[in-house]
């Protein structure tokens, strides 16, 4: 049985308007990881937070060696800022997470157990969210994601997952600028488990994630595993085509037999009916092309502007 004990730990979190709880997390963190006798690394992803995160990241490196910091040049976003902590994790494995506490630290010696076990990538999932409207949204993204497009993907996952070197080898080889990290965690695949935890209530502040942001996130992932929605406006396509020519032929007998005019009300539903769909088939082409168009560009993927304690 190969030995663990000296193999490197790296927690990866990202920071956005996080100044205020980031003593918290830090101080939970190391509370958790001085138990598991493995050396460690704390690694806080400042994406261009406007409050004082960054300069709160280096006063934590300044008493604590272990915490590192990445500060980035622009908001890229979570999805793009865990990538880059990802990037500069150094640890044989790497725990991935939310950094307003959410994701409870205490979950950590759990996912290094999976991993040691021989799984290359250890996914959290809970079915508690923080009230009725990210319970709603929550239910809604992961309906159309597994139900209407049929992607298959592990659901209700949350962003704290565990991986092996290995895998996050493979993970730092993916360069696509529209990404999400559950699409690309889910397209590597490799040996996985799943463990059930209890998501916890933000330590302070809310969500940055809205309804719309939380939409967008649903748009990125299906276009990244799927062709689903194209297929959807063919399907769609045809089925209006059909529906369509059945009531041609039926509006077209009524009027021959009982001479009825055609009214302004059908006509207008009918304009209605076909714009939006129309406009949604644009919509989802659209997104498609725009995504094609930023990968071909080939643009960095993030510029980190300072980093702190980073070689360490």
């Amino acid at each position: 049985m190969s030995d663990h004990t000296n193999k490197r730990i790296s927690v990866v979190c990202t920071i956005y308007r996080g100044a205020e709880e980031l003593s918290a997390l830090v101080e939970s963190l190391l509370l958790v990881l001085k138990e598991m006798n493995h050396p460690f690394e704390i690694v806080l992803v400042d994406d261009y937070s406007p409050d004082e995160s960054w300069k709160r990241i280096k006063e934590l490196g300044t008493i604590h060696k272990e915490v590192k910091g990445i500060t980035l040049n622009r908001n890229f976003g979570q999805q793009i800022a865990m990538s880059a902590g990802i990037a500069h994790a150094n640890g044989d494995y790497v725990v991935i997470m939310d950094g307003d506490l959410q994701n409870p630290p205490s979950a950590i010696p759990l996912l290094i157990s999976k991993l040691k076990e021989g799984n290359d990538i250890v996914y959290t999932v809970s079915n508690k969210r923080n009230n009725f409207k990210d319970a709603l949204s929550s239910y809604l993204f992961w309906f159309v994601l597994t139900k209407l497009f049929k992607v298959r993907i592990i659901k209700n996952q949350l962003m704290m997952k565990g991986m092996n070197r290995s895998f996050v080898s493979i993970y730092n080889q993916y360069s696509e600028i529209n990404r999400t990290v559950s699409a690309i965690t889910n397209d590597i695949g490799m040996r996985t488990a799943i463990i059930q935890i209890e998501n916890q209530k933000r330590y302070s502040g809310k969500s940055n994630y809205t309804f719309f942001k939380r939409f967008n996130l649903m748009v990125e992932v299906v276009i990244s595993l799927s062709a689903a929605p194209l297929n959807f406006m063919i399907y769609l396509g045809m089925i209006i085509f059909v529906v369509t020519m059945a009531a041609s032929v039926y509006y077209l007998v009524k009027y021959l037999i009982d001479d009825i005019v055609p009214g302004f009300t059908s006509i207008m539903l009918a304009l209605f009916f076909f714009g939006s769909i129309i406009i949604l088939m644009l919509g989802f082409i659209g997104r498609y092309l725009a995504n094609i168009y930023s990968e071909v560009r080939r643009r960095p993927l993030f510029n980190v502007q300072e980093t702190y304690n980073l070689n360490n």
